[in-house]
């Protein structure tokens, strides 16, 4: 049995979603801190090795097989790339909300808004970025959504706790720099 190229073709077939060590152990059967052992060597193995063209990053719990950042001009020639961020400027405002909000129904998401925000939350739900948690018991009985574990993933983050400190004297989430970060982009 060889470890590191059965953890690689886990990594590899996990794709978007990335896969947590638990997840691996399942497969494997090793303890989890022998496992983080392996993806790290495997990591530092990939890093300085300039034929290698991946590379392993960790977001919040999960672990993604990625392309080196220094090849993306190679494979965008290649690949259709539509958009760079799927997360427009009204879906990147909502998830704000949601997330300073936790959880949080559409009707506030309206109000600190200004406007509707139904189909940034479709989008934010296609997106497995939040998830309607049911109605609250308030006129109307709006929906409650909530941010997902996709969302402490996509950002880098391991909880709410961990999100950027808005200024109590202003309203100005749009000027977090946290939100138009793009994980995929490193050469930022």
């Amino acid at each position: 049995m060889n470890i590191k190229s059965i953890i690689e073709g886990i990594l590899y077939v996990s794709g978007n979603d990335g896969i947590d060590v638990n997840d691996i152990k399942k497969v494997v059967n090793l303890p989890v801190d022998d496992i983080r052992k392996v993806i790290k060597e495997m990591k530092d193995s990939y890093d300085n090795n300039p034929d290698c063209g991946f590379i392993i990053k960790p977001y919040g719990s999960h672990y993604y097989l990625l392309t080196k950042p220094e090849n993306k001009e190679f494979i965008s020639k290649l690949i259709d790339v539509r958009l760079k961020n799927p997360l427009t400027p009204a879906v990147m405002e909502t998830l704000a909300i949601i997330a300073y909000n936790n959880p949080c129904t559409g009707v506030k998401v309206d109000e600190i808004r200004g406007t509707s925000s139904d189909n940034a939350l479709k989008r934010l739900e296609a997106l497995e970025l939040i998830k309607n948690i049911g109605r609250a018991n308030t006129p109307g009985r709006p929906y409650i959504y909530e941010i997902t574990q996709k969302f402490f993933n996509l950002f880098g983050i391991k909880s709410l706790n961990d999100l950027p400190k808005i200024n109590q004297d202003t309203n100005d989430i749009e000027n977090l720099d946290f939100f138009n970060a793009n994980r995929f982009d490193e050469e930022k």
